[in-house]
């Protein structure tokens, strides 16, 4: 976000790709969303995945901002 200068106000929507998922993680990823974007509730999708590109994350987001 910062290289487009979009702000978390800005985001419309977000993935969260999440490996391999469980709903005991659903409380951490709701904090996360509540310290960035506070009041502010962008569209989300969830998805589970074996892995991602890089093995050592566990958790990758991609978000769409509108400036």
């Amino acid at each position: 976000m910062a290289a487009a200068s979009a702000r978390p106000d800005q985001v419309a929507k977000i993935t969260i790709y999440v490996v391999d998922y469980k709903s005991e993680y659903l409380p951490v990823i709701e904090q996360a969303r509540v310290e960035l974007f506070g009041d502010h509730r962008p569209v989300d999708t969830l998805i589970d995945v074996a892995r991602l590109a890089r093995p050592e994350f566990l958790i990758e987001v991609d978000a769409i901002a509108v400036r």
